[in-house]
């Protein structure tokens, strides 16, 4: 068949010319429709995170608050002679959203102290007659010596509420200590009402939330619910654990308004039909003009400059959008920087002048507003680190890289000096092997590497010092992998992947400090260096965090465009 005269008949080449500006108007369309739809679900997925960060937020302000109330309460019932009725009182008036009732008791179950918090006015009882559920948190309380949550369960004072009007609750148990045992202070608390008062306090609003805790056998429970403003829009949902006094809960947040504009939700869609529609009348108009050659061609060439002018349209709206949604992105980027900075000089007055005052009026104040004072400082310092963090991970989404060749071993050992300068107590263990040379932001890279070894020497297990090695070896032609091996506390399965996700912290992490930012940060600063980051169980014990960079012979170019080993 000759080929040629087949594509030389008039009508034969009408079909054909009709067949690619088809294809080409609809792959122009697809592209740019693909495009669009992946900026809005980028811009989805970052309101969805900001929505749930402020939720996570708020329950962990709530419950630092409890643990520090628990704490002075627990501080004052120790004290001989204390007028404990107005003391309490005096302590947990408005410190304790949501709860019912603080009860101080006595080894015998004798109620020492009592008071309602919610406006009832149940009967007073010379003693406690604990339900399973709060002799089991006596028990362990009193065991460990730490603050104890009990499970949900409907609490005896609302037994006896028609069962629509009943609502889970905990107990939270403190044993009571100084020269030996003296008894507990229990807070009931329903949890119903701490999600609502917890959220609204917080200022949260466009989520429905609803909270869950997982029994030891595995089956997970709704404990309580809450919307800011009616139901759930759509399938999208975030879930991150929040942790008080040895329990675990989750929270499932779900948004109740949109999280784009419509126009964004229907660029793409929108974009591919114009595509399809304009396509389609080109093909069209070319089949309808066959049948003369001459206007055939003159036909043509017309049709051709407008399925052009359509694509640059097309090409042009789509950049206009795509745009629009990185100044969004780069607004809420600046909104976290902007709040960062404006909360850092007042946290740092705070700071200074707690101190002061803790250095020039020590001797004329007592022990308890000395402890205050104390908790001040303790609670301004520790926001003073998340601002910081806040602050890094929003600069790490957009560092200019200043690429050059690192010599990675004296960068490591001088990011392992200064850790070791300021650990307390027993000094760690560290080995930094020979590594490689390698290319990278040197400053950028230092970040990660302290971050890695912070997290290996803060998450071991109590009483036990860090054993921490730094090693490098091949990953794939021309990159290397840079290990950061510790025998701590280590990672369960199941969240060796959600622990990078911003905010995000273990369940086994409860009880050690962070903010949830750090792996955060590393993974966007290992993403801008086209690199890979994760985590590995360590045998015998622990984890292996790590990540690849280029050696020193590959010619990167900065940016988002660099891509990652391995990749296609």
């Amino acid at each position: 068949m000759n080929i040629t005269r087949w594509f030389g008949a008039p009508g034969r080449r009408g079909v054909a010319l009709a067949a690619a500006v088809l294809a080409t108007g609809l792959g122009t369309g697809a592209a740019a429709a693909t495009g669009l739809t992946a900026a809005a679900n980028d811009a989805t997925s970052a309101q969805l995170a900001l929505r749930t960060a402020g939720v996570r937020g708020a329950l962990d302000s709530t419950f630092q608050r409890y643990a520090d109330t628990m704490h002075d309460l627990v501080a004052t019932s120790s004290i001989p002679g204390a007028d404990l009725a107005s003391t309490v009182s005096r302590i947990a008036a408005d410190r304790l959203p949501a709860a019912h009732q603080v009860t101080v008791v006595s080894p015998a179950m004798a109620v020492l102290a009592e008071h309602t918090l919610d406006g009832s006015t149940p009967p007073r009882n010379a003693t406690l007659t604990p339900t399973p559920f709060l002799q089991h948190g006596l028990t362990l309380a009193r065991s460990t010596g730490r603050l104890v949550a009990s499970p949900a369960h409907v609490l005896p004072a609302d037994l006896d509420l028609p069962p629509a009007h009943r609502q889970p609750g905990f107990e939270l148990i403190a044993p009571i200590h100084d020269s030996e045992f003296r008894g507990w202070v229990v807070v009931g608390v329903r949890a119903s009402d701490l999600l609502r008062d917890s959220l609204r306090a917080a200022g949260v609003t466009g989520v429905a939330t609803v909270l869950t805790e997982t029994s030891p056998d595995g089956v997970t429970h709704e404990v309580a619910t809450w919307s800011a403003s009616g139901s759930a829009a759509g399938s999208a949902s975030s879930t991150v654990d929040v942790a008080l006094a040895g329990h675990v809960w989750q929270v499932v947040v779900r948004p109740t308004t949109p999280l784009i504009s419509t126009g964004q939700e229907l660029a793409g869609p929108l974009t591919m039909l114009g595509a399809v529609i304009a396509s389609l009348l080109l093909s069209g108009t070319v089949l309808a003009v066959i049948g003369d050659r001459q206007r055939l061609v003159a036909s043509s060439r017309t049709d051709i400059d407008r399925a052009r002018t359509a694509e640059l349209a097309a090409a042009g709206h789509a950049a206009e959008v795509t745009a629009t949604l990185r100044e969004r992105e780069a607004e809420l980027t600046g909104f976290a920087a902007a709040a960062g900075e404006n909360l850092h000089a007042p946290l740092h007055t705070i700071a200074g002048f707690t101190d002061l005052l803790l250095e020039e009026t020590a001797p004329q104040l007592d022990e308890a507003s000395r402890g205050f004072l104390d908790r001040i400082g303790r609670s301004t310092r520790r926001m003073l680190t998340l601002v910081d963090e806040l602050l890094a991970y929003s600069a790490a989404g957009d560092a200019a890289l200043k690429l050059e060749p690192v010599d990675t071993t004296g960068l490591t050992l001088g990011v392992v000096a200064g850790r070791l300068d300021t650990v307390d107590g027993e000094r760690p263990s560290i080995d930094v092997s020979d590594l490689p040379p390698v290319m990278a932001d040197a400053e950028l890279l230092g970040e990660v590497l302290g971050h890695l070894v912070d997290n290996a020497t803060r998450f071991v297990r109590h009483g036990t010092a860090a054993r921490i090695t730094v090693s490098a070896r091949e990953h794939s032609p021309g990159w290397w992998r840079i290990e950061v091996a510790d025998r701590g506390i280590g990672l369960p399965e199941d969240q060796r992947t959600r622990i990078f996700q911003p905010f995000h912290r273990a369940p086994a992490a409860e009880g050690f400090p962070g903010t949830g930012l750090g792996l955060a940060i590393c993974r966007r600063i290992i993403d801008l260096h086209g690199g890979d980051l994760g985590v590995d169980p360590n045998p015998g014990g622990g984890s292996i965090f790590w990540f690849t960079v280029a050696a020193t012979g590959i010619a990167l170019k900065p940016g988002p465009e660099l891509l990652a080993a391995g990749a296609v």
